[in-house]
């Protein structure tokens, strides 16, 4: 009898043991385990910087503004998430993460599976025609396109002009928002420049001043190539 006893405690504890390995697995990734895990996937990738004015189609570069000529690392850092692991998977007892880059040299997504307890990345796939949202650098990166281009930036002086009765000296003067943009979300209105839009990585434009008054105009920028594609109005 006192055999069952120990046997059923040592069952129980192992079970609870297993349920608490598990859910610190699949715990979301901590501030040190995300510097790691960047880390580690984005030495593996190349990064080096290349000019943003990458030239567009032939087609596209009829239409589309001048390029600017900064530089910028090809693989740009996006996310890092917990990674899930598959039913009945034999690794599901480590410490995965799946960290997600955008690799501009080539127009793919890249997602990198790292184990943090080997310093190790698993597995590395790209992906094409996937565009997941924008992060802080590459909507300051497109920010900063459409202020470089001699046209847009006119334009864009006019309109806070217009809006603020101010003159634009500053870009602490505006507030912006950007926003993944696909050609086939608006296939009757954009141009061919902006067609390429969805296979490159593109961003909307959203400006607004701090008292929260909508410019009328909202630039297409093709981060992919460096340049402004379009002009849409509001």
């Amino acid at each position: 009898m006192k055999n069952k006893q120990i046997l059923a405690a040592v069952t129980i504890a192992t079970l609870f043991s297993l349920t608490s390995v598990h859910a610190t697995n699949m715990d979301p990734v901590s501030e040190s385990e995300i510097d790691k895990a960047t880390s580690l996937a984005m030495s593996s990738l190349e990064t080096t910087p290349v000019l943003a004015s990458r030239s567009l189609s032939t087609a596209s570069v009829a239409t589309a503004s001048t390029a600017v000529t900064t530089s910028f690392s090809t693989v740009q850092f996006l996310n890092v998430e917990t990674h899930r692991f598959d039913k009945g998977d034999t690794n599901s007892d480590a410490r995965w993460t799946d960290v997600t880059a955008y690799d501009y040299a080539t127009d793919e997504l890249v997602i990198n599976v790292v184990n943090l307890d080997t310093n190790a990345v698993v597995s590395s796939k790209r992906y094409t025609n996937m565009q997941p949202p924008l992060v802080k650098d590459e909507l300051d990166r497109a920010l900063s396109i459409v202020m470089d281009d001699g046209e847009e930036r006119s334009i864009i002086d006019d309109e806070f002009k217009r809006i603020t009765g101010q003159t634009l000296t500053s870009m602490d003067q505006l507030q912006y928002k950007a926003f993944t943009f696909f050609a086939d979300s608006m296939p009757n209105v954009v141009n061919t420049a902006s067609k390429s839009c969805g296979a490159n990585r593109c961003a909307q434009l959203m400006l607004f001043t701090h008292d929260n008054i909508v410019f009328e105009v909202s630039p297409i920028v093709n981060l992919s190539a460096g340049v402004v594609t379009q002009r849409m109005g509001y």
